[in-house]
C-alpha cells in the first residue's frame, strides 16, 4: 500500500475522495446492497503469494497535465467504518472489500460479517481469537484491521479507506438528510422510525443503518442500500458544488486513505467502465455460537470458497497450502 495522505494539504483530492467514496456506493446499492493520525503499514509487508505490482507512482509534473488513465492490474480496496468518540480508539463497525478488475470490467463487492471468529493479527507478535471488527480497537487500528482480514481471506489488500461515522452524520445534515422507505416500525438509540416514508437527518441515518435489534443482515443491508442511494443523488447533485467548502472540512477530520491523488484517478476511471450488471455481491454463510459472546463461524469450505472467487478475481494463483 501506498503512503498515507493528509487530507489538509490537498482540497482537491478529498473532493476527488468523496466522489469515489460515493462512487463505489452507487455499486453497491445498484445491487442491492449497502456499507452495512494514523501510521501507515510497513512498506515492505508480507502479503499472499503472487500479488500485483504495487499500483502507487510518481504524481505527474505541471509539465504533464493529463490524467493518468485508468488502472491496468486488478486492485483491492478495504471500506472501514468506525465508530470512533472522543478520547476513544474506536471500533470498526464495517468491513468491506472491493476487487476490481479492469480488463474484465467487474467489480466483486464482499461485506465480512462484523462478528466472524477468526485470529486477528495485532501487532508485535501478538494473536487473539475473537471478532473480526475487534482487530481494530485491540490492536493498532488500521494495520491491524488490513493485517487481519488479509489473513482471514488470504488475500492481499491493496488499499483502504477509512470513514469516522461521526463523519458520515455531518455529510448527512449537510446534503439536508436523507428520504428513506421504512418496512416496519421499530426504535433505536432513542430515535423511533416507522412504516413507508421518511426524512432522515444525519443521527437519525446513522441509527437507521445500524440497528439491529429485529431482523436480520438482510433487512441491515436494505436500510443501508437506501440511505446509500439517497445520498449518492444527492452528493452527485449540481448544487452540491456549493457546499464543497463544508464537505472539504468534514471528509479531512473524519476519512483516512493510502490512496494517492492518481490511485484515486485511476480507480475512479476505471469505474465509470463498470456496468450495473457487471457488479457482483459476494456473501459469506457461517452458523451462530453463544460462548459466552455472539460469534458467526465461518466454515473453513465457505472462508476458502470466497477466498478463491477474489483471488481469482485479482487474478491471483490459488494458495500452495491452507492457512494455519
Amino acid at each position: 500500500m501506498g503512503e498515507v495522505i493528509s487530507l489538509k494539504k490537498n482540497k482537491g483530492w478529498v473532493i476527488f475522495l468523496f466522489i469515489l467514496v460515493i462512487g463505489v456506493s452507487a455499486l453497491l446499492w445498484m445491487q442491492g446492497f449497502g456499507p452495512s493520525g494514523l501510521e501507515s503499514l510497513p512498506k515492505e509487508k508480507k502479503s499472499p503469494e503472487n500479488p500485483p505490482a504495487p499500483l502507487t507512482q510518481q504524481i505527474p509534473s505541471p509539465s504533464e497535465p493529463r490524467l493518468p488513465p485508468p488502472t491496468r492490474q486488478p486492485v483491492s480496496l478495504l471500506l472501514i467504518g468506525v465508530d470512533q468518540r472522543k478520547g476513544d480508539v474506536g471500533r470498526a463497525d464495517a468491513l468491506m472489500i472491493v476487487t476490481l478488475n479492469p480488463s474484465r470490467k467487474t467489480v466483486k463487492v464482499l461485506n465480512i460479517p462484523r462478528d466472524s471468529k477468526t485470529r486477528l493479527v495485532l501487532g508485535e507478535g501478538r494473536l487473539q481469537e475473537d471478532k473480526i471488527n475487534h482487530a481494530y480497537s485491540l490492536g493498532n487500528g488500521i494495520p491491524s484491521t488490513v493485517r487481519t482480514v488479509e489473513q482471514f481471506l488470504s488475500l492481499p489488500i491493496h488499499h483502504y479507506v477509512k470513514v469516522n461515522f461521526s463523519g458520515f452524520r455531518r455529510v448527512v445534515d449537510l446534503f439536508g438528510g436523507v428520504d428513506v422507505e421504512g418496512s416496519r416500525n421499530f426504535s433505536y438509540k432513542g430515535h423511533t422510525f416507522k412504516k413507508g416514508p421518511m426524512k432522515l437527518n444525519g443521527s437519525q441515518a446513522l441509527a437507521y443503518v445500524r440497528d439491529r435489534t429485529g431482523g436480520n443482515d438482510l433487512d441491515r443491508h436494505k436500510r443501508q442500500q437506501q440511505v446509500m442511494r439517497s445520498l449518492w443523488k444527492k452528493g452527485t447533485h449540481w448544487s452540491t458544488l456549493l457546499k464543497m467548502d463544508d464537505l472539504y472540512h468534514i471528509l479531512q477530520q473524519h476519512v483516512t486513505t493510502d490512496l494517492s491523488l492518481q490511485d484515486t484517478w485511476r480507480l475512479l476511471r476505471t469505474l465509470r467502465l463498470i456496468q450495473e450488471e457487471n457488479v457482483e455481491v459476494l456473501h459469506l454463510s457461517g452458523r451462530d455460537q453463544w460462548s459466552p459472546r455472539y460469534y458467526m463461524i465461518v466454515p473453513e469450505k465457505e472462508r476458502q470458497r470466497v477466498s478463491q472467487v477474489l483471488r481469482e478475481h485479482l487474478e491471483l494463483k490459488s494458495p500452495t497450502s491452507h492457512r494455519p
